[in-house]
């Protein structure tokens, strides 16, 4: 695929998958999705964490080398994603005194800022951070720059996770041979993404349900106001499924078809026997019942999330729900009844103009959201052409080394070349070994013109 733009890669470490997605942005800003690859990264990555580098790093390969056929291009760098448990925010404040009343100046800002990256957070370190408010003596704000007043006082929130996250992705893309063009935190790149102004300026909780964590983001008045990781996602319900003595993939088509996050139906009404496919029968209740449970147990703690953020009263905009693990039925009614939310809007997609090379690139369940917000944050080219295959050919009469060296091949017929220049130094024996088949023919011709031309002239 010849592609004269510039290619951006993104790769998003998931709770069950490792994915990968390639496009150019365009001038009218719609993206073009040249390629999508994942590979299945349960045996390495535990709810969103790296846990097992090697393996991780074979699930990496892979996926940049079918990459790299489907673009026909090398890739030297990606944009990757962290997300996952233990990440989380936690706010900080830093205040400065003055000895006389002083305008507040972006020097003073900075500095405030500067001081609060210095926070210690045992063996977890700060990946981003969110600036809330700035007092300045009994008055709140955003904007410090030019207010006069003898103390100030910032606070901000800090987006942390292990150090162990960061540093096991990165020595796994190091490992792959390429670079890390950019890191992101993910719920954050999602929340800009799929958030609307309004939302983001209203109030609202973006909920992303995934495979092994349920990520709750809060946002009011443009801002992060609370980031927390939930380590239960759609895996525990299918575990749950598991008990009933079946397969992990049986359990996950059980839990979509006959599963339901909310039911009202007696357990007279669930009386149809499921049929698995080892054989095994399980009651529809049974399954109604695990789902139902699991998925409220998930949403109390989303529920104590929101509580936490201290803006439960305060989102007008009510829930955004995105994630593969919302695709559970009646899921919408679970939600108003467990969050208590009036407003409800579900991501299936990201709200981008994509153009993708094959259909199946955009799915619509809400699973590559997170990585479509990865590729549109990437601003800078990933790829470089691949090094030309020089084949080598030889004229009639030249040997071709084995190892297809054509700079070897024309050395050697500048050698015999040189030689035969030279008035022929070699013995006849050397030279008989070095010559080719059709350089024998040559000379038995000449031998019987001059043997006719002897004939001829007696």
């Amino acid at each position: 695929m010849a592609v004269e733009k510039e290619i951006i890669v993104a790769i998003e470490f998931g709770s069950s998958k490792i994915r990968g997605a390639a496009g150019c942005k365009n001038i009218d800003g719609s993206i073009q999705v040249l390629d999508v690859e994942q590979v299945d990264a349960r045996n390495c990555i535990r709810k969103g964490r790296v846990y097992n580098i090697d393996k991780t790093v074979v699930c990496l390969k892979t996926i940049l080398e079918k990459m790299e056929v489907a673009l026909n291009q090398r890739i030297d760098r990606v944009f990757v994603g962290i997300g996952g448990q233990s990440l989380r925010a936690k706010k900080n404040k830093v205040s400065r005194q003055f000895a006389t009343k002083t305008v507040i100046s972006q020097e003073i800002v900075d500095s405030l800022l500067k001081s609060n990256k210095g926070a210690v957070y045992p063996g977890c370190e700060i990946l981003d951070v969110v600036p809330q408010e700035y007092r300045v003596g009994l008055d709140a704000t955003t904007d410090p720059v030019g207010v006069l007043g003898s103390q100030i006082e910032g606070t901000f929130l800090n987006v942390v996770a292990r150090t162990e996250m960061k540093e096991y992705i990165l020595r796994c893309v190091e490992a792959c041979g390429i670079e890390v063009a950019g890191i992101f935190v993910s719920p954050m790149v999602l929340a800009e993404c799929v958030l609307t102004d309004m939302e983001r300026r209203s109030g609202c909780a973006l909920v992303d349900f995934g495979y092994g964590t349920t990520t709750v983001a809060v946002y009011k008045s443009n801002l992060l106001r609370h980031l927390a990781v939930i380590p239960l996602g759609g895996q525990s319900i299918t575990q749950d499924i598991c008990s009933q003595q079946v397969e992990d993939d049986e359990a996950e088509n059980l839990k979509v078809k006959y599963g339901s996050a909310y039911s009202d139906a007696g357990a007279d009404e669930l009386t149809k026997n499921v049929l698995a496919n080892n054989g095994r029968t399980i009651e529809e209740r049974v399954l109604v019942e695990m789902v139902e449970a699991r998925e409220e147990e998930i949403l109390s703690n989303v529920s104590a999330q929101i509580r936490n953020s201290g803006y439960q009263d305060k989102l007008l905009a009510g829930v955004v729900v995105s994630g593969a693990a919302a695709n559970v039925q009646n899921i919408d009614k679970a939600i108003s009844a467990r969050l208590k939310a009036e407003k409800m809007r579900f991501v299936r997609t990201v709200p981008l103009d994509l153009h993708a090379v094959r259909a199946e690139f955009v799915v619509k369940d809400g699973s590559l959201n997170t990585l479509f917000s990865l590729l549109s944050r990437g601003n800078k080219d990933c790829t470089s052409p691949l090094p030309a295959v020089e084949v080598a050919t030889g004229l009639p009469g030249e040997q071709i080394p084995e190892d297809g060296s054509q700079e070897r091949t024309q050395g050697q017929g500048q050698g015999r070349d040189t030689a035969e220049q030279e008035g022929g130094h070699e013995t006849e024996e050397k030279q008989e070994k070095e010559e080719t088949k059709p350089r024998k023919k040559s000379r038995i011709k000449k031998w019987l013109e001059s043997v006719t031309k002897i004939i001829t002239e007696d």
